[in-house]
């Protein structure tokens, strides 16, 4: 047998605020004084606008990317070699050969074992990327100049 649901109240719905914040007004209005002069009226129409403004503050924005740096590791993954070469698509003595040659960077070395950080590998491998571009679009060019110039 089914039962009738008691209707739940709209106040009991909304979860209390999950952050409170007491903002003192008129540091922020003498801010504006620096700027623009006030009449005694337009202070209280400000004041009121501030305080009104956070009463019932909205929170909008865009989360905004960081980059990484080294003083960052836990954020930046550190691979090996083979896992470096199979995300930019190379084998791994070329990997290898590219740390030696100090393209990309070694970030540490245990015996025999080099590290690099997945963030170095990938600006090197976006670095090669336009190289190659660029010799590319070269040859290209060479070649109409050759094929065309007789």
């Amino acid at each position: 047998m089914k039962t009738a649901r008691k209707p739940i109240e709209a106040a009991s719905r909304i979860a209390p605020p999950a952050l409170s914040v007491n903002i003192d007004i008129d540091p922020l209005v003498e801010a504006v004084r620096r700027h623009v002069k006030l009449t005694p009226q337009a202070t209280r129409l400000i004041k009121g606008e501030f305080a009104q403004l956070f009463q019932h503050p909205a929170i909008s924005g865009s989360i905004r990317k960081t980059s990484v740096t080294k003083s960052e590791p836990a954020a930046d993954s550190v691979l090996t070699t083979q896992e470096a070469a199979d995300l930019v698509g190379v084998s791994r003595p070329y990997i290898v050969a590219r740390i030696e040659a100090g393209d990309i960077p070694l970030h540490q070395q245990v015996g025999n074992q080099r590290r690099v950080l997945k963030s170095a590998v990938l600006a090197w491998h976006r670095q090669e990327q336009t190289r190659r571009r660029k010799a590319l679009g070269q040859l290209g060019t060479d070649l109409d100049s050759e094929i065309f110039a007789g």
